[in-house]
């Protein structure tokens, strides 16, 4: 009898030990149940489907860095593209102002050189023309006048003076009279008169050449015109 109610007690027991962990698991799936509940809630009010994994964030944050240094690369290559044009420009500049200067002091140089060229001409045609009107001067004019004759490689020598003998018909070109007294031509050819005929040309001892433009005298004999 004894034995039977210890039994019956000890089922009663187990059976309200189970009872009692079924309410106390009951109550620990309903409070989890509700705190389930409230963080659902809670991230549907928060908008938690928003927030992402760390790794994705990682992700983004490394694609965000190497945009932003794949922008300061290309901007850095923009500019340095820019200061190689530039410096291409400006070296293209000077290169052409040194190709102006260039060509500028070539044109001087080549002015400067027909210039000389033009002067040596001048010169030298001047020299040629004194060549040509000029012979050696044996007797200055007022040797001559003191003498009055002169003989000289076959031919006499006498003068007459457009003091006395004008000589208004005379067609001379360029007629006047020379640093040394002699009335001569515009080439430089002193007057003379001959019977050959006019504009023979005869060397004299008086340092220029004779040109025949008047008559007065015949054979070997020249007259030269005198101031």
């Amino acid at each position: 009898m004894k034995k039977l109610f210890y039994t019956t007690s000890a089922a009663i027991l187990a059976t309200a030990s189970i009872l009692l962990t079924s309410s106390t698991r009951a109550d620990e799936t309903s409070n989890e149940f509700k705190y389930a509940s409230s963080i659902e809630y809670f991230y549907r009010v928060a908008s938690i489907n928003d927030f992402k994994d760390y790794r994705d964030v990682k992700k983004e944050v490394e694609a965000a860095k190497k945009a932003e240094e794949k922008k300061v690369a290309e901007e850095a290559a923009k500019k340095a593209e820019e200061e190689k044009k530039a410096a291409e420009e400006a070296a293209k500049k000077e290169a052409e102002a040194a190709k102006k200067a260039e060509e500028e002091k070539k044109a001087a140089e080549e002015q400067k050189a027909a210039e000389q060229k033009k002067a040596a001409e001048e010169k030298k045609a001047e020299e040629s023309s004194a060549v040509q009107t000029s012979t050696e001067r044996l007797y200055s004019l007022s040797d001559f006048m003191f003498r009055g004759v002169v003989y000289w490689n076959d031919y006499k020598f006498t003068y007459y003076s457009q003091s006395v003998l004008p000589g208004g018909g005379l067609s001379i070109p360029g007629r006047h009279v020379n640093a040394d007294g002699y009335v001569s031509d515009g080439d430089g050819y002193i007057v003379l008169a001959g019977s050959a005929p006019k504009g023979t040309v005869y060397d004299t001892p008086f340092g220029y050449k004779g040109k025949i433009y008047d008559r007065g005298t015949s054979g070997n004999h020249l007259d030269v015109y005198v101031q």
